[in-house]
């Protein structure tokens, strides 16, 4: 299980890599199906090598460095010494895949009575996945397949493998009657790596504690209970007071808020739910957690949906861990195993709900990461060369580019860039893209080039291998000076 978990893990990896080899592209290091995510990453990995606390360096306007995430500060501190950004990112896949893996396979094993049972909620927990109606048509919801959670989003997996391991550590400090900070240390990381986490967590908590009160209200327990959810919700303080006194982060927040049916997502669990109902009544703490963790998914969701937040889907990432423990918990119950032939059964029925939608996410993955001229996976060596010279260029100054290569721009150079990620490059991001488009293409005046160049501040244009108007006659003596590299430019402004 772990190897097939491993295995689809690096599936985009894989693809990228494929391209390298059988077509000596140049690859940039993302991976993921939305690189905007990944480029995002890298950037603050870039920024953190350098400050430790992050900054935005997706607009050209000075903006604080007051963002602290441990395992980006971790990269940077690679980075700093010599390891590639795209690498120190990448480091990360392995201890999240086996992180998220052993964390799932303790709380299935300890929930799920019988080893049959504990391996089908195992294999449930990991690869189920349903089609569901989006838009009208027939497709699966890559967050609640946590294979798609691997490719290029290992900080998420990561925190998943917190919140559970917390949930344990939590239950054993219960058992025993005794107080400690671990659960809510890890919930900590869970929040400050993925806060949906956190939330879901601590909602997870108080459900599960308020319905086991309602057989016994011991005050240790109950202190247990409140340690860990303090330590948790701190974190997410820290964000909020980031939301509350940097504007990057609450124009990108705004900037990231969009709606997504619930009822698609349900539909999408219903296999799981449906069975999930006929689930054994919890007797232990632990136990509780399983349908304390789906209400907080509908709890964190109707919340991230709300103004108070944003990307509600993130709600559910995971949630197929406690619905696989119900589900198999309902199987035992209804008396599955008198059923003739019952394992045959049981593992045509896994395989439908795990196989077609596997097959379906490795498709929809491999034609979303197909190689596409100006999208940033790959870019062409004199483009390279031109990022490598504003990266070693000692003179200080943010870049004017297209969002092709301006949204790698921090990545690569660890200069500001005028626009390049939609959630960080705000306020007016579509402005932003239809301004340097234009720029770049010979759609503006003399008058209005030059005027837009010299409001931006921007000390260079990157002009990339797409076809492009004579810049220098179009600014004039905006321009102080001109270096080409091949079909690349970059131009040195006033």
């Amino acid at each position: 299980m772990l190897l097939a978990f491993a295995a689809v893990s690096v599936w985009v990896l894989a693809l990228d890599v494929g391209q390298v080899i059988a077509h000596g592209r140049l690859w940039t290091g993302t991976d993921g199906v939305y690189l905007v995510d990944q480029l995002q990453y890298l950037a603050w990995i870039r920024d953190a090598s350098h400050h430790i606390l992050i900054s935005n360096l997706f607009v050209l306007r000075p903006t604080p460095h007051d963002f602290f995430q441990p395992a980006i500060v971790i990269s940077g501190g690679l980075t700093a010494v010599g390891v590639p950004a795209w690498l120190s990112l990448l480091l990360w896949k392995p201890v999240a895949v086996v992180a998220s893996f052993y964390a799932i396979r303790a709380y299935v094993w300890r929930l799920v009575p019988g080893r049959d049972g504990a391996r089908a909620a195992l294999v449930l927990a990991i690869f189920f996945g349903s089609f569901t109606i989006l838009y009208g048509s027939a497709g699966t919801i890559g967050d609640l397949f946590l294979g798609f959670v691997s490719w290029g989003y290992v900080f998420a997996l990561l925190s998943l493998a917190c919140l559970v391991a917390a949930l344990l550590v939590h239950e054993r400090l219960r058992v025993s009657d005794r107080i400690g900070w671990l659960p809510g240390g890890l919930g900590a990381l869970a929040s400050i790596l993925h806060p949906w986490h956190g939330e879901l967590l601590i909602v997870t908590v108080i459900v599960a504690e308020a319905f086991m009160s309602r057989r016994t209200l011991q005050p240790r327990r109950l202190a247990l209970a409140a340690l860990t959810v303090v330590l948790t919700a701190l974190p997410l303080l820290y964000y909020e007071l980031l939301d509350r006194l940097d504007l990057s982060w609450r124009l990108a927040r705004v900037a990231s808020k969009h709606s997504f049916a619930l009822g698609s997502i349900l539909l999408a669990l219903a296999p799981l739910l449906i069975l999930a109902l006929f689930a054994r009544r919890p007797r232990s703490f632990l136990a509780a957690t399983a349908p304390a963790w789906v209400i907080a998914s509908l709890v964190v969701y109707a919340v991230s949906a709300s103004g108070a937040a944003a990307t509600p889907l993130h709600a559910f990432e995971g949630v197929t861990i406690p619905l696989a423990v119900l589900a198999v918990q309902g199987c035992q119950r209804l008396g599955w195993s008198r059923i003739p032939h019952h394992r045959l059964a049981a593992g045509v029925l896994i395989a439908a709900f795990t196989l077609p939608a596997l097959a379906y996410q490795l498709r929809d993955a491999r034609n979303l990461v197909a190689y596409q001229p100006a999208r940033a996976a790959f870019i062409l060596p004199d483009e390279r060369n031109a990022l490598r010279y504003l990266a070693d260029d000692p003179t200080p100054g943010g870049v004017m580019a297209r969002s092709y290569l301006g949204a790698l721009v921090p990545a690569a150079t660890g200069r500001h860039t005028f626009v390049g990620d939609c959630l960080w490059s705000e306020p007016h991001c579509s402005d932003r893209l239809v301004t340097v488009r234009n720029l770049f293409t010979g759609g503006l005046s003399a008058s209005a080039a030059r005027r837009i160049v010299l409001g931006s501040r921007a000390r260079f244009l990157l002009a990339d291998c797409r076809p492009t108007t004579n810049l220098s006659q179009l600014l004039g003596p905006v321009i102080t000076a001109e270096h080409r590299f091949g079909c690349a430019r970059v131009y040195q402004l006033q």
